[in-house]
């Protein structure tokens, strides 16, 4: 790898280059940071909304945050950190924008980057991305993405008897920086030294708070199917036009909600 060398295009900003150079801000080129394959699992938290937004932040207020980067046995970067925030200056860039980040000018061949070492492994270049993005409110499609990678690391870490000890499930969230109910939703776990996979899309094992909801929707059914037998009976009984149609203004709103919430078809009553 080769030495991050620190280019700054204002210094007046640091008492001297030494103070630079201890900030641990490296200005690299937008040609040395490739993206990280693996970033793909965060893909679908990516939306083209939450990218317009970013630009026009960074437009108006300059870059907040400098890019987070791994050295790369072939002389480069990739990045850990920053992806929507390379998309959001290679755009700026295009529309001849200046940015700002601090008192220093961002161009493209000026790009604020904090290097991290060179992670070898990928392994190794999985648990620094998870990490990073550590902050992020995870979808259940992204947690299966996770999920899915860390299985194929558990696995080739088996074959290779470097797995750690304890249980596997526990072992796969370690990994994949995820809970191992999770992983128990997602995996299918034999017997201990074996390798597992992933359970077909759809055929998720239900927990057992899913199976009291479950429970909870049905006996819901039936009170609701009940009580719209009730109404029918109050109809030919001898109970107010009046008053039926104040109770049924105050109970079927109640019951449309509940039947939204638990999505329940008018079929099943």
């Amino acid at each position: 790898m080769k030495e991050v060398q620190l280019k700054l295009i204002n210094t007046e900003s640091f008492d001297s280059i030494e103070k630079a150079r201890k900030s641990k801000v490296c200005f690299l080129p937008l040609t040395d940071l490739a993206t990280n394959p693996l970033n793909t699992i965060y893909e679908d938290l990516d939306t083209k909304e939450d990218l317009d937004e970013l630009i026009e932040s960074i437009r108006e207020t300059g870059l907040q945050q400098p890019l987070i980067a791994s050295g790369s046995d072939n002389g480069g970067y990739v990045l850990l950190s920053g992806h929507r925030r390379l998309k959001a200056l290679k755009q700026i860039f295009s529309e001849g924008v200046e940015v700002k980040y601090n008192d220093l000018t961002v161009t493209e061949e000026h790009i604020p980057v904090i290097i991290q070492h060179v992670y070898r492994t990928k392994e190794e270049q999985f648990k620094a991305l998870v990490a990073s993005n550590c902050y992020r409110h995870i979808s259940k499609e992204t947690n299966r993405k996770l999920i899915a990678e860390a299985v194929k690391i558990y696995n080739k870490q088996l074959s290779k008897g470097e797995t750690d000890p304890g249980r596997t499930r526990d072992n796969i969230a370690k990994i994949a920086n995820v809970s191992g109910r999770s992983v128990q939703r997602y995996v299918d776990i034999g017997k201990k030294g074996e390798p597992v996979r992933m359970k077909d899309q759809g055929k998720e094992t239900n927990t057992p708070e899913k199976n009291t909801l479950q429970d909870d929707r049905k006996k819901l059914i039936k009170k609701m199917a009940s009580l719209e037998n009730r109404f029918t009976d109050l109809e030919t009984s001898d109970f107010s036009q009046e008053d039926l149609k104040d109770f049924k203004t105050a109970a079927i709103p109640l019951i449309n909600v509940i039947m939204q919430r638990l999505d329940i078809d008018a079929g099943e009553l």
